[in-house]
Parts: structure tokens; C-alpha cells; sequence
């Protein structure tokens, strides 16, 4: 009887002992549950004091305050690098296309430096890192019901772990991308509104156009390049990792109805001549970038490597399309 009671009464302190620590394990997510709550609406806050343009969205993305603290840090997704409008006589190019990414990756980089600096960023990212790993880990331990599955494929959680050593470097970059445009929905930064605006702007670009070699031709250049990046983000476009494609077509919406963003630089500074770049041109590009990752997430249902040959395809017909309007027209389409 004696060793039994021992052994009752070891059992009744252990017990005891996980009862203390499920209260305190308890205590510490409501903890960290408000903590997030509060960084958010705190985010909210800031943001809604951030200015605005005339129609209540933000004013450029390279100059909107919540995109600024909300997780450009990551990647900017269409930050601009100068601030100069398109005019009548067409978009001032003052560096090369190698400076503006250079230019474009350093900002990332001095983005990230602050951003360690900033505790409701680091909330944001470190619960999405939580979150990544544990979808990540749930699989391999034989746990993969259909929320979870659904969980992975909303957050790309799948990205970066197929395509090899290419393929995990753009997971790692598709994620920045994912985790830019959810601290954007956080912040209010962007809406459903605004989304629905931007996609019928990009929708606009294809209706009741006059379609020849000249016009066609940026169209499939910006689509090329943009399935490429799309593969390169997703490491092998499949379905499951198609969700990194649908927020970079939201984003090139975005900045294609803001007219700004370090890849239309890039555009302008690639298509230059004398210093400007046709206004035109490099909007029908855009409007070929952000459709071109749309593409890929419908050429995601074939798999692999699919996009790079599709990309590969667009670009080479686009060129040979402009080069011809150039040698025929003696200049670059308009």
C-alpha cells in the first residue's frame, strides 16, 4: 500500500506540475495574441493618419507610408526609385537599367536593416515564419488534412523547397513577396476596392485597342519576362505553389494604375533613347508584365517548367515583332 500511495502521489505532483504549465503556456499566447492585436491596430492607426490621393488610395506605392513600414524591408514589391511623372514628351531616364536594380536592391537591403528595428514588423514576420514552418514540419510528420493543405497553398508555404538551388532562392523571395502584400492587407494599404480597381485598369489596357505589331509587341516582351520571374518565385509551377503568381499579378496591377515601381524603371531604362522612354511603350509592357503572371498561374494546372519555355517563347516572338516595327517605322513603337 505504501509503494502505492508513492506512486499516486508522484502522479498527482506531475499532474499538478502540467496543469501550472498549460496556465502558463495559456497565459503566454493571450499574451502574444494581444501583442499582435495590438501592433495591428496600431498599424491601422498609423496608416489611416498616412496621406492619400483624391480617389483614397495611396498615393504612389514608392511614396505611401504603409508601404513603407509594411514590409518593404522583405521586398518592396513596387517601390519607385525617383519620384518623376510621365509627361507628354514621354519618361525621364536618368540611369541604366543595371543602376535602377542595383538602386532597387539596395533600398531592400537598407529596408531589411530597419525593419529589424521595427517590433510590429518583426511581429508580423515572425508569425508568419511560425507559420510557414509549421506547415512545413505537419507534412512531414504524416499530418496533411485538408486545412492544412489549404493553409499551404494560401501562405506558400510550399515555396522555395522544389527547383533546386534556384528554386529556393525565389521561394525564399516569393515568400518576402507574400509576407509584403499580407502586412500591406494588415496595414490597409490595400483593399478589396482597390484590387478590384486595379485589375479592371489592367482590363481596360486590353479592351477596344488597336492591335498591330507595334502594340503586341511590348505585351508579349513584359509577359515573357514576367513568367520567367513567376517559374524563378515559385521554384516549379504547380498549383500549389501558384498563390506567389496571383499576389505578384495584384502587385504589377498595382503599380501599373500607379504608373511607378522599380520595374517600370527598369522598362523605361531598357527601352530609353536620349534619356527618355516612351510613356506608351513602357505602360503596354507593364500591362504584358502583370497579364504574364496571370498566364502563369493558368499554366501552373502543366506543371515544371513550364512557364520558363512559354517566357522563353513570348520574349523571342516580341523581339523579333519590335525589331521589325523598328527597322520598318525607323525608331521604337510607340
Amino acid at each position: 500500500m505504501a509503494d502505492s500511495d508513492k506512486v499516486n502521489e508522484i502522479f498527482g505532483r506531475c499532474k499538478e506540475a502540467a496543469s501550472v504549465a498549460a496556465d502558463k503556456a495559456t497565459v503566454a499566447i493571450d499574451s502574444a495574441s494581444a501583442s499582435v492585436s495590438a501592433g495591428i491596430k496600431e498599424m491601422r492607426e498609423e496608416s489611416a493618419a498616412s496621406p492619400r490621393t483624391d480617389d483614397g488610395s495611396y498615393a504612389r506605392d514608392g511614396e505611401a507610408r504603409a508601404a513603407a513600414e509594411a514590409g518593404e524591408c522583405v521586398l518592396s514589391g513596387e517601390l519607385a526609385l525617383s519620384a518623376a511623372a510621365d509627361d507628354a514628351a514621354g519618361i525621364p531616364v536618368k540611369h541604366t537599367a543595371g543602376e535602377v536594380v542595383k538602386g532597387c536592391v539596395q533600398q531592400r537591403i537598407n529596408g531589411f536593416k530597419s525593419g529589424l528595428q521595427n517590433k510590429k514588423l518583426l511581429i508580423t514576420a515572425g508569425t508568419m515564419a511560425l507559420v510557414w514552418l509549421a506547415l512545413t514540419v505537419l507534412p512531414a510528420l504524416g499530418f496533411n488534412p485538408a486545412p492544412v493543405q489549404s493553409l499551404s497553398f494560401l501562405t506558400f508555404a510550399r515555396g522555395g523547397l522544389s527547383g533546386g538551388v534556384p528554386g529556393f532562392v525565389g521561394g525564399l523571395i516569393g515568400k518576402g513577396l507574400i509576407a509584403y502584400f499580407v502586412t500591406l492587407l494588415i496595414v490597409g494599404g490595400i483593399s478589396g476596392e482597390s484590387i478590384v480597381s486595379n485589375v479592371r485598369s489592367l482590363a481596360a489596357r486590353f479592351s477596344g485597342q488597336k492591335w498591330d505589331a507595334a502594340s503586341i509587341s511590348p505585351l508579349l516582351i513584359g509577359g515573357g519576362a514576367a513568367l520567367f520571374v513567376y517559374n524563378f518565385l515559385a521554384g516549379t509551377s504547380t498549383i500549389m505553389n501558384c498563390m506567389v503568381g496571383v499576389v505578384a499579378f495584384l502587385i504589377a496591377a498595382r503599380a501599373l494604375a500607379n504608373r511607378a515601381g522599380c520595374v517600370r524603371q527598369a522598362f523605361a531604362a531598357v527601352f530609353a533613347k536620349e534619356g527618355r522612354a516612351d510613356s506608351g511603350l513602357v505602360t503596354k509592357v507593364m500591362a504584358g508584365w502583370a497579364g504574364g503572371f496571370a498566364l502563369g498561374v493558368v499554366l501552373s494546372v502543366f506543371g515544371g517548367y513550364t512557364c520558363y519555355i512559354a517566357g522563353f517563347l513570348l520574349l523571342a516572338a516580341g523581339a523579333v515583332l519590335m525589331v521589325t516595327v523598328q527597322k520598318q517605322a525607323g525608331g521604337v513603337p510607340a
